[in-house]
């Protein structure tokens, strides 16, 4: 199964220096040090925070981030739109491109297509960051949607600091990891021919979207192995529970998806030094309501579609059609 998504978001340099940024880039090579606090960070209102339970569809995940961007854009008519969000996820198996491959033609299938097609994923060319990736279940997907103008944070130190915060989950687990890789790969890389977290992002206005995969359970890696991972050939994807199993001393007990994505909660409000609070939480001091409420339903709504496709398909596949 194929499809071309439509584009989300603004990514050409002309309509990012059209936009703005209450924050210019630091200069090549320059490092992104110190927590990312701008001039607005204390009267911001909370980030909301949603885990979802169901499996989300590419597209719906899609559907999701694009109706919040609207919602969104469109309170800031009235003074409202001024509330972040983060969601936790799994996809159903799914293997996407983003716009730093240059190959795909509408008219071909994409060379890594070629590689899956019966395998029982879909295959999605976007437009978000990087080249081609796996999602699937076992794998945390994280979408962050902040307005990088009112945290004063330059996009390259975003993309930087989702980094450090993943590595750094990596190793307070007791596993070391390269975040980026020594040759400047985004990622977190437990050895220099391994991965187990990506970052591709998008931005709109400003306002990101995508974000993160990391590999909790080992059942994404069959699926990554069946092509060449965000171009880089000499470089394994592999799983959080397969490097914890390879310490000298494994741990009692592995973390299970949920607990890996509610672990990473506090990773974010510590590292972007916000608070975050769960979607389903009362009204918080800084809020506008309505902007709250649109983002509840518009998760209820993602929620009951996600529910109904896997009710129609009878479960996802755990591992890829390969005969």
């Amino acid at each position: 199964m194929r499809a071309t998504l439509p584009r989300l978001l603004s990514t050409t340099r002309a309509a990012r220096s059209l936009l703005g940024s209450s924050a210019p880039p630091p200069p090549s090579g320059a490092a992104c040090t110190g927590a990312p606090v701008g001039p607005n960070n204390a009267t911001l209102p909370p980030v909301r925070y949603h885990i979802f339970k169901n499996k989300l569809p590419y597209p719906t995940g899609l559907k999701l981030q694009s109706a919040i961007l609207d919602a969104r854009f469109k309170a800031r008519e009235t003074g409202g739109g001024k509330t972040d969000s983060l969601f936790l996820l799994e996809h159903t198996p799914t293997y996407t491109t983003g716009r730093r491959d240059n190959t795909p033609n509408p008219d071909q299938l994409h060379p890594e297509e070629k590689k899956v097609q019966n395998v029982g994923a879909g295959f999605y060319i976007t437009k978000r960051g990087g080249q081609v990736t796996y999602h699937g279940p076992g794998q945390i997907v994280g979408y962050g949607m902040f307005d990088l103008n009112a945290m004063g944070t330059p996009t390259r130190c975003y993309v930087e600091y989702l980094q450090a915060l993943l590595g750094e989950y990596v190793r307070d687990q007791g596993v070391d990891a390269y975040a980026p890789h020594p040759d400047d790969h985004v990622g977190v890389f437990p050895t220099l021919t391994s991965k187990v977290a990506s970052i591709g992002i998008h931005l709109r206005h400003r306002v990101t979207s995508h974000g993160f995969a990391m590999n909790i359970t080992p059942e994404p890696i069959a699926w990554f192995d069946l092509v060449t991972a965000c171009g880089l050939d000499d470089v394994s994807a592999v799983s959080l529970h397969q490097l914890l199993q390879a310490l000298p001393t494994p741990p009692a007990s592995l973390p299970s998806v949920l607990e890996a994505s509610q672990a990473l909660v506090p990773r974010f409000a510590d590292t972007f030094q916000r608070e975050f609070v769960e979607l389903g939480a009362g009204a918080q001091d800084g809020e506008v309501a309505g902007d709250v409420e649109a983002i509840r339903e518009i998760v209820a709504e993602v929620e009951a579609e996600a529910a109904q496709a896997e009710k129609e398909a009878g479960g996802w596949p755990t591992a890829p059609r390969t005969a």
